[in-house]
């Protein structure tokens, strides 16, 4: 078998393609010529190669990727460029599906870039060129995540339980939370603020426990009730009636959304995401006309609500925020903490206070405040992205 990623000129050609810095293209090089000319080696690479490029055996478990115990015992520590190395030689079959979609080149080399900012992303971190984010990056190869613009695009089914709707006069959005979710005594979800290292550790409830309480939700031929949502999360004790004649149900769990994601080391102004969602609307209605999204969603650090307290109301993470719509969700400090601090171990104590966001986030914990992360839908369009119809509208109603 002809691996084409392991003939040098082809490998820097598809490097250029995915953006990846040229010192990481020469590491990968080396790492080329050491399996094409390897008898032990190479059935290894062609054996993945086959099960992921061909077979569309990809790891897609959110958990490290498995190393075979002799690459690592020649790579050592270069063993995850190995592996992307294999990932990488997947590109010419995905650029033959963009074609077949007449998905323009643009698109999919923005797409691919997302190689080249791992990479750096660890080199940024160790010294040293290295990847870890094969549970994500196959996403870009079997052509189900799509970078346009300034961010990165999922289409997939909407998998919470809250209830979406909108006004037929004034053109309000409410949603209704979900009921099988049980929630503190402010709204938010239980568990929301704790540190857990796993789903299955249980919850601390804490002095609170004779408070924790269950939203309801019912559907009849005449309207929908259920506990409110404020956009900032939490949701309200008293139930709300909507009537049929009045309210129209915009999104309900099973339906597909449009999910965002954010890459690194780009500026997220009003502008650069006001342009993307112009694109992600047209893109997305094109490709996909038998399956047309129902609202945009985002579930990232970015929405950790506390930031709006945090940060300056004039920082691009508060704008971005406030564009969405959040809800109840069990989050915790942790997803701020890997990406701000670019650490798995939560330990404010020694942790670097070299950014506004990191000394706010660190003085914050010191106060004993808490930090968790929500998602968020949206419904308004492109054109309308920076006007925060939510918050605006629900700070207005509440000042």
């Amino acid at each position: 078998m002809d691996i084409e990623i392991l003939n040098e000129d082809r490998l820097r050609y598809w490097c250029r393609r995915a953006n990846i810095a040229e010192d990481a293209v020469n590491e990968l090089a080396k790492i080329a010529g050491q399996v094409k000319g390897d008898s032990t080696l190479y059935p290894i690479f062609a054996a993945f190669h086959e099960a992921t490029a061909l077979r569309g055996e990809w790891h897609r478990q959110w958990s490290p990727l498995p190393y075979d115990p002799t690459v690592q015992s020649v790579f050592g520590e270069r063993t995850s460029l190995f592996y992307v190395l294999a990932y990488l030689a997947a590109l010419p079959y995905t650029e033959k599906e963009y074609l077949r979609r007449g998905i323009e080149a643009q698109v999919f080399d923005d797409t691919m870039s997302d190689f080249g900012i791992w990479l750096f992303y660890i080199y940024e971190r160790t010294g040293q060129w290295g990847f870890d984010r094969f549970m994500w990056i196959w996403r870009h190869l079997t052509c189900e995540l799509f970078r346009l613009g300034r961010l990165q695009y999922v289409l997939q089914d909407f998998e919470f339980g809250v209830t979406a709707f909108r006004n037929k006069t004034t053109r309000q959005v409410l949603l209704l939370a979900d009921p099988r979710m049980k929630l503190r005594a402010d709204g938010y979800a239980l568990g929301a603020g704790q540190i857990r290292l796993n789903d299955d550790q249980p919850l601390d409830l804490g002095p609170d426990a004779a408070e924790v309480w269950q939203p309801e939700f019912s559907e009849t031929v005449d309207g929908w009730q259920g506990n409110p949502i404020a956009p900032y999360g939490y949701a309200l004790k008293t139930p709300v009636f909507l009537p049929l004649a009045d309210w129209e149900c915009l999104l309900r769990q099973g339906d597909p959304v449009l999910d965002i994601h954010i890459p690194r080391y780009a500026p997220l102004t009003t502008a650069a995401c006001r342009d993307s969602l112009r694109r992600a609307h047209d893109f997305f209605t094109a490709q996909y006309p038998q399956r047309l999204f129902k609202a945009t969603f985002c579930h990232t650090w970015f929405f950790t609500v506390q930031l709006q307290q945090i940060l300056p109301p004039e920082s691009n993470i508060v704008h971005f925020q406030r564009e969405f719509y959040l809800f109840p969700y069990p989050g915790g400090p942790g997803y701020l903490w890997g990406f701000a601090f670019s650490e798995t171990e939560f330990d404010p104590a020694k942790a670097p206070r070299d950014t506004s966001l990191r000394r706010g986030v660190l003085d914050w914990l010191a106060a004993g405040k808490e930090l968790f992360d929500l998602p968020g839908v949206l419904f308004h369009a492109p054109d309308e992205w920076g006007t925060q119809p939510y918050m605006s509208a629900w700070d207005k109603e509440n000042s």
